[in-house]
């Protein structure tokens, strides 16, 4: 049985938290690029709203759970990957190829 994760289009409560897992483990710090400006606090609210709506909550759980430490990419399934690799490429230094 498949559980609807919004009400009234509000995310379901404790989705913020995996938003922020995996931006972790992504290496992309959502709210360091909120205080730079490179997010707006829309744009931070549009990440938790996604999160929030999608409904492989459990694969995500299950995904951070297998997955620690820092990773290149999200899950397929992640309905944030492109907003989070923006953030993690802006705060990346660019560095000279050798």
């Amino acid at each position: 049985m498949v559980m609807n994760d919004v009400i009234n289009d509000t995310p379901r409560h404790g989705t913020g938290c995996l938003m922020d897992g995996m931006a972790e483990r992504l290496g992309a710090d959502v709210a360091a690029a909120a205080r730079a400006g490179d997010l707006s606090r829309e744009e931070v609210g549009d990440l938790v709203t996604r999160c929030g709506q999608c409904t492989r909550h459990d694969d995500c759980i299950l995904w951070l759970m297998d997955h620690q430490g820092p990773q290149d990419a999200p899950p397929a399934f992640c309905l944030n990957t492109q907003e989070l690799q923006y953030v993690r490429a802006m705060q990346r230094p660019l560095t000279p190829e050798s």
